[in-house]
């Protein structure tokens, strides 16, 4: 979708909002007010308050993505980029845990959404990987037999399930409470394992 002026502005109100007072409690007026809105310009926009937060997580998570893609090529090293990589991606989740904390009743009605972001950022950081195997294969680096697709997803799934480990043992503490620092360092371990 092109860039709009008033659909950037409820999105940076909701992002605001969804970050003060978590998901459930925000509401469309909160979001409005926030934007100097009302709720018919919201609906415009958007059918509903699921709509409008999906669409800050994905707009939050590709602008993650892209500024880390750029950070990650300032190390000249491969294998340090690739740490860096997933390392940066587990340390985010952290910082915007709380904003994806739902009740069981508002998860329901985002689960097909979430699925759909989870797809296509999966996707798009897989292909980034796969491309910083690839020259570190054409470079000597490393000498893989499995196809760098594999191995990049491969990579990408082990830093989530390092990351969710942290989040699910923590689940019942406040979501900053939890200590993503270990789930790094097991991760800056095992790709020193793997990639040596």
């Amino acid at each position: 979708m092109k860039n709009n002026p008033k659909r950037d502005l409820i999105l940076r109100s909701g992002s605001e909002c969804f970050a003060r007072y978590g998901y459930d409690k925000t509401t469309l007026d909160d979001i409005g007010r926030r934007a100097g809105l009302n709720k018919a310009s919201l609906y415009y926009y958007f059918k509903n308050k699921e709509e409008i937060f999906i669409a800050v997580v994905l707009a939050d998570t590709q602008t993650f993505i892209a500024d880390l893609k750029v950070k990650t090529q300032a190390f000249p090293d491969v294998r340090r980029q690739i740490r860096f990589y997933l390392s940066e991606r587990i340390r985010r989740y952290g910082e915007v845990l709380h904003l994806t904390r739902r009740s069981i009743e508002n998860w329901q009605p985002l689960e097909a959404m979430f699925d759909e972001v989870y797809r296509v950022t999966k996707a798009l950081e897989v292909v980034f990987l796969a491309e910083m195997l690839k020259r570190g294969v054409a470079n000597n680096a490393f000498n893989f037999t499995e196809p760098t697709a594999s191995v990049a997803e491969s990579l990408f799934h082990l830093s989530d399930a390092l990351k969710h480990e942290v989040a699910y043992t923590t689940q019942h503490l406040r979501p900053e409470a939890a200590d993503f620092s270990i789930a790094v360092e097991r991760m800056e371990r095992l790709l020193k394992l793997i990639l040596g």
